[in-house]
């Protein structure tokens, strides 16, 4: 088990639950729903993703164990979408800063997602506003 540091204590992480690609900081609109509740639908920022997960900010109260499903825009390219589970949590404010494991449910979109995370480009958002 390795031991990581996540704010304000420590997460137990089995080595199933460890990085194992590299994560790209990105910017591009995401989507959260809950299980259960699908008229429940909360967007999401994005920090940094990768083809097996993702970090992000969100209202929702997450925690680790969490399952949700997702939408994630990929600018000029489509929408990828497909279901994760918390990894850790930490709350900040109002909201949750959240990592986590994902799976993609169509190969296509997998292959949209690694062009775009290989693709030097900035996101959508430094597109439309450039950092000064």
């Amino acid at each position: 088990m390795l031991r990581q540091a996540t704010g304000y204590h420590y997460l137990e992480m089995s080595p199933s639950e460890r990085r194992r690609q590299d994560r790209f900081k990105k910017d591009a609109p995401l989507i959260l729903i809950r299980p259960g509740f699908k008229e429940q639908k909360s967007g999401a920022i994005l920090r940094d993703v990768s083809l097996g997960g993702l970090a992000f900010e969100t209202d929702f109260p997450l925690e680790q164990g969490h399952e949700f499903t997702f939408a994630l825009y990929v600018p000029s390219r489509g929408w990828v979408d497909g279901s994760g589970r918390v990894c850790w949590s930490k709350a900040e404010g109002n909201s949750w800063l959240c990592g986590a494991s994902i799976s993609i449910r169509r190969w296509d979109q997998e292959k949209l997602l690694r062009k775009w995370l290989h693709n030097p480009a900035k996101g959508l958002l430094r597109f439309f506003f450039p950092e000064p």
